[in-house]
């Protein structure tokens, strides 16, 4: 399977076409926003030796972040990808799960954030990366610091979430629409809920 990373649009879509890993219809993300595509990465994450390479490719950029002490992921998604980010720099690898009775992100499992160390915080795929920035609170709570950010996919044609840099193996834009935009042809496709998040 392809590793090199791709430099274009057209070259982003191929390799996640080669990898089974996008996906058209009518979906509702995470965000609450529609899309009529989905990126599956799962179908990117079971493939680990593959993603690794593509992650070692971008090793340099997370390094001049600055120190990492800590890689972050949220669960479940971002965790395969967090624990090999975390031995590519070479960091302590936690992730935070849902609370299912209070949707929010919780640390279990004795993880814990020492004052002073800085997080990387790490996803498969962002479209406005607002789980991500739910991290942040008991991050800065417990006295830790933002480095930035990884993510194999960014769709969300920025390179930054909130005021924390990104780094990303792939970048790619589809159209994502507010639920009270969707195009007529793409509301006419009943929409699918893929995920985890609970989207109030």
């Amino acid at each position: 399977m392809r590793t090199e990373l791709p430099t274009s649009p057209d070259e982003t879509i191929e390799l996640l076409k080669d990898y089974g890993a996008v996906e058209q219809g009518h979906f509702i993300l995470a965000s609450g926003n529609h899309s009529a595509y989905y990126v599956k990465k799962g179908k990117l994450v079971q493939h680990p030796w593959e993603l690794q390479k593509m992650i070692e490719q971008r090793v340099d950029e997370m390094k001049a972040l600055g120190q990492i002490d800590v890689v972050l992921s949220p669960a479940m998604g971002g965790v395969p990808v967090g624990q090999q980010v975390g031995l590519a720099v070479h960091a302590r690898t936690i992730y935070a799960e849902r609370n299912p009775e209070t949707n929010e992100l919780e640390l279990k499992r004795g993880f814990e954030i020492k004052p002073g160390e800085r997080l990387l915080l790490v996803e498969d795929v962002i479209t406005t990366g607002g789980t991500l920035l739910e991290l942040t609170d008991f991050i800065a709570a417990q006295g830790g610091e933002v480095a930035g950010v990884f993510v194999v996919v960014n769709r969300s044609g920025k390179d930054k979430v909130g005021d924390f840099p990104v780094v990303s193996c792939m970048e790619i834009q589809f159209p994502v629409y507010a639920p009270d935009e969707v195009p007529e042809e793409l509301a006419a496709i009943e929409a699918v809920r893929p995920g985890t998040k609970r989207v109030e």
